[in-house]
């Protein structure tokens, strides 16, 4: 697939937010959290004078002054919720079993609902991108142009990584250690990756820094998955699988496919067990052919909480 055609899915995207009511209505994060407050900034403060309506008056700014001096708001403007949308863009990403199946072209439309969701209600949206290292970084920032900016930069790379494969594969505590140092205000956080390492190994991430992490950010993590990685027409014979990130090859019978899917989708939820009950985090697994629905029904569960 090419840009033109990622992005002209994107454009679809857009339209479709701007005409249906239900997709405005949809929010990828609480606006009034803790670290939100009443939702507004107090922009200016100036003299209250008489006739101006008694609501606007700042009590707390005028106890010292009272009855001589009051003060007022002057004005108030909704604060900015910022999201950062954190990719994994490890080798794994990479695996295609079709153009229909296909996990990053999946990363790239949950990019594009997310980010001109976001947009779209004015709020900033920014881009951190890791694997054993951070990819790239992209400032959360307004508009629907950020969000085209942020994909054609992820296509890019995937492109790169398709023509000269690195193999790298995805190192959480790195992309940690960047928001527990870059992130001083509160953030959306959205964290998609397909989680190949937690599904390997339960242990691979601290969730001891990420219940941290949690605390101060509204985070939700999104899990790439394709059930036709181990879909297998005949149940005869052997078949060759690779580890996508470490290149290692292991020759299994093909009866026993069904049963490696069986173990992952039990790993999944796993996992999703760990991220609710250990870090207050929730979680939905969305595969190709179910991600618009799935994602709708995660969001409208956490709102309706």
């Amino acid at each position: 697939m090419e840009v033109e055609e990622v992005f002209a899915r994107f454009r679809d995207i857009k339209h479709s937010i701007k005409a249906k009511k239900k997709a405005t209505s949809i929010h990828y994060g609480e606006h009034k959290s803790a670290f939100k407050g009443s939702g507004y900034d107090i922009v200016g403060v100036d003299e209250w004078r008489q006739g101006q309506p008694l609501k606007d008056i700042a009590w707390t700014l005028s106890l010292r002054t009272y009855p001589r001096r009051l003060f007022r708001i002057e004005r108030m403007e909704p604060k900015e919720l910022r999201t950062l949308l954190v990719v994994d863009l490890s080798y794994s990403t990479l695996f295609q079993i079709s153009q229909e199946s296909n996990k990053a072209m999946l990363l790239l439309e949950l990019i594009g609902n997310i980010g001109l969701t976001r947009a779209n209600i004015r709020d900033p949206v920014g881009l951190l991108g890791f694997s054993d290292q951070i990819e790239m970084y992209m400032k959360p920032r307004l508009g629907s142009p950020q969000v085209f900016h942020m994909a054609q930069m992820i296509f890019e790379k995937l492109a790169h990584e398709r023509e000269f494969p690195s193999r790298r594969r995805a190192d959480f505590s790195v992309a940690l250690d960047f928001m527990m140092a870059r992130l001083k205000t509160g953030h959306s956080v959205v964290l998609i990756s397909d989680l190949v390492d937690f599904v390997n190994d339960p242990d691979a991430i601290d969730y001891k820094r990420l219940r941290t992490l949690s605390a101060k950010h509204d985070m939700i993590v999104l899990i790439l998955d394709d059930p036709e990685e181990y879909e297998v027409k005949s149940r005869l014979g052997y078949i060759r699988i690779s580890d996508m990130e470490t290149g290692r090859q292991t020759v299994i019978s093909a009866r026993k496919a069904g049963a490696i899917r069986r173990q992952i989708e039990e790993a999944h939820a796993d996992v999703q067990y760990r991220l609710k009950h250990h870090c207050g985090i929730d979680s939905a697994v969305l595969t190709p052919r179910n991600h618009a629905d799935e994602l709708a029904k995660f969001l409208v569960s956490r709102m309706s909480r």
